[in-house]
């Protein structure tokens, strides 16, 4: 539950790593799949997906945001604690990446791959991130894939318990999109 958490928020700053074209404009991201995997006791792991994904240019800075009323683990009511328990998914609503446009690298015949600085807000909590990304140049635009781990801790979210089973406070986060050249 707070894995999911923890995953969506990593997903944000992937989205921030989307790298276009030099000098491109970015638009709007499609084909977008948010995971997040969350381990515990005995190999149990936990897996989170959402497709509510935003990119867009704010200045000299890359915004990625993720919607986590979406976010789904597959059972109903380990949802509803990840989004009401843990989240807190009315207080805090989305979880964003915001990523300076010059730490990117953009592809231009081939696929590149690197590590962009930037930051993470979770639960209202931002603290510095690197996502480890590749961008690869697609049909009219740009293909992304990008990878990171966060501590749910370090965001003020509670560690997820249920029936004494206790998740990791690590959490994976795996993102791809597709984003046009506008």
């Amino acid at each position: 539950m707070s894995a999911t958490k923890s995953k969506v928020l990593l997903v944000v700053p992937f989205l921030a790593l989307v790298p276009l074209t030099a000098g491109a404009a970015l638009g709007p991201a499609s084909q977008s799949s948010v995971t997040f995997d969350a381990a515990g006791p005995g190999g149990m792991k936990i897996e989170g997906t959402t497709k509510a994904l935003a990119v867009r240019e704010d200045g000299p800075d890359v915004r990625v945001t993720v919607a986590l009323d979406g976010l789904a683990t597959g059972i109903a009511l380990r949802d509803r604690h990840m989004r009401e328990k843990y989240l807190e998914v009315a207080k805090y609503p989305t979880a964003e990446f915001v990523v300076p446009r010059g730490n990117l690298q953009f592809p231009k015949a081939g696929a590149v791959s690197g590590d962009a600085d930037g930051t993470i807000t979770i639960h209202g909590v931002s603290r510095p991130a690197k996502i480890h990304y590749t961008a690869r140049p697609g049909q009219d635009g740009i293909d992304v894939t990008g990878a990171t781990q966060v501590k749910m801790t370090d965001f003020g979210i509670n560690v997820p318990s249920y029936l004494g089973v206790t998740v990791k406070p690590n959490v994976d986060i795996a993102v791809t999109f597709h984003t046009k050249d506008s």
